[in-house]
């Protein structure tokens, strides 16, 4: 791979300041954004946006571009494209299916989170289950280890009354990548559900949904060269079932029922745009 090939990609890397090329530095808080997505991005906002659902041309190119999106998407994950949710950002996401789930909850049900996890994936199943009097338990990390997950208190944490575990694909505070799979396993094993924040992770390393398991994943582009859009997937079958939180006259279909308003349409250009970016670096079939 040609570095400067590479760098040449991104115009942020041309901006100087006092006369020096500008560094940056702040790797966690996202990426750099690569010129196919901005060129994208623009593309569709030139051509002239419309909403979806009509029957003109313009409405149409944007259901185009949702539909690329979700594709783009599901091969990123190894999911199905109508598995795939947008949204705001990851914590919008996960606040709107905490707050779905909650409902289907037992009185005598307890939720597990983890000590390991950034708060976007504590703080809204903390507050879901405040919401309905459910019982919150604390999976820890191992500081002896890695700062890894420690699966003996994560165990210990799960019963047949456990509902749902939220957990961290990796941290980002540490890096410490946990065993999905794994996990996934120990929670289905006592009939829990499982919600990964996978943001930190997708950047750095493959993801595929339906070997790992898991019910729920969410990241965001922005941290894999894209735009500002939050990405969540979820299992056909629990997109269907669960109810979210929506206005009357929205879809009743699923992914589209748990989209709230209208979307950023340039920014699923965008997301498209960056997953192409992604696959473009790799060998053979890299998009189905």
């Amino acid at each position: 791979m040609d570095i400067e090939q590479v760098r040449a990609g991104y115009p942020a890397l041309r901006r100087q300041v006092g006369g020096t090329t500008a560094a940056y530095l702040d790797g966690p808080g996202g990426t750099q954004v690569h010129e196919s997505v901005i060129s994208a991005m623009s593309g569709f906002m030139e051509r002239g946006g419309a909403n979806t659902h009509g029957p003109f041309a313009t409405s149409i190119e944007t259901e185009a571009v949702v539909d690329g999106a979700r594709a783009a998407v599901a091969d990123l994950f190894g999911s199905e494209p109508d598995e795939v949710v947008f949204g705001q950002n990851m914590t919008s996401l996960t606040y709107a299916m905490s707050r779905a789930l909650a409902r289907t909850w037992a009185s005598d049900a307890n939720i597990v989170v983890t000590r390991l996890d950034h708060d976007a994936n504590v703080a809204p199943w903390l507050q879901a289950a405040e919401s309905v009097g459910v019982a919150v338990r604390f999976a820890d990390f191992d500081p002896e280890d890695g700062c890894s997950l420690d699966l003996t208190s994560l165990a210990s944490a799960l019963d047949d009354k456990t509902a749902l575990v939220a957990f961290t694909h990796a941290s980002n505070a540490t890096g410490t990548i946990t065993p999905v799979k794994r996990i996934v396993e120990m929670a289905h094993a006592v009939g829990a559900l499982t919600y990964v924040d996978a943001v930190h992770y997708a950047p750095h390393g493959l993801i595929d949904v339906k070997v790992s398991g898991t019910d729920f994943l969410a990241c965001s582009a922005y941290k894999w060269f894209g735009p500002h859009t939050g990405i969540m997937y979820g299992r056909r079958e629990l997109l269907e079932s669960v109810t979210p939180f929506k206005l009357r006259p929205s879809p009743d279909n699923a992914p589209d029922r748990w989209e709230t308003g209208t979307q950023s349409f340039e920014s699923l250009a965008g997301v498209t745009a960056a997953v192409d970016y992604i696959a473009s670096h790799g060998t053979g079939e890299t998009r189905r």
